[in-house]
């Protein structure tokens, strides 16, 4: 017997939270490591460590849109 729908959507969004917080931490833990070791400026370490927050957040939106993509396709396919 497979769960509820409304089951179904919840642990979708609890996925997404979770890749989310995770992926956006590790991307500014990284790039914050990488930024104390290889530049001096403080405001040069900032921009680093914020790209690597970002590439982190872009890659949680791109995992999350595609586990979507498939739970309501016809608001992804415009033609």
């Amino acid at each position: 017997m497979s769960p509820p729908k409304e089951l179904y959507i919840d642990s979708k969004y609890d996925a997404l939270i979770d890749a989310t917080i995770r992926r956006t931490v590790y991307g500014t833990g990284i790039a914050g490591l990488l930024s104390l070791a290889l530049l001096r400026g403080g405001q040069s370490r900032a921009i680093l460590t914020s790209f690597g927050a970002g590439v982190g957040f872009g890659s949680a939106w791109q995992k999350c849109s595609k586990e979507f993509e498939d739970l309501v396709p016809e608001l992804f396919n415009v033609k």
